[in-house]
């Protein structure tokens, strides 16, 4: 994995969010020029997805008294 992947993933991402005041960061690498507009719509819709069905998760716990 390049270094500025790494650095990003196992540093920066998880500190900022786990600061909470900053709202919630991913990390995406773009190379390919003429792609970009597609893959960034791609990479936003998948995090989004993914936060909703935690979220939904989360709240499905809860009510059925688990803890995480």
């Amino acid at each position: 994995m390049p270094k500025k992947k790494t650095t990003m993933e196992t540093y920066w991402i998880p500190g900022i969010n786990n600061n909470g005041h900053y709202g919630r960061w991913a990390f995406a690498e773009f190379t390919e020029v003429y792609q970009i507009e597609s893959d960034f719509q791609a990479k936003v819709e998948a995090k989004f997805h993914t936060m909703i069905e935690q979220s939904l998760q989360k709240k499905a716990d809860a009510h059925a008294g688990k803890t995480t």
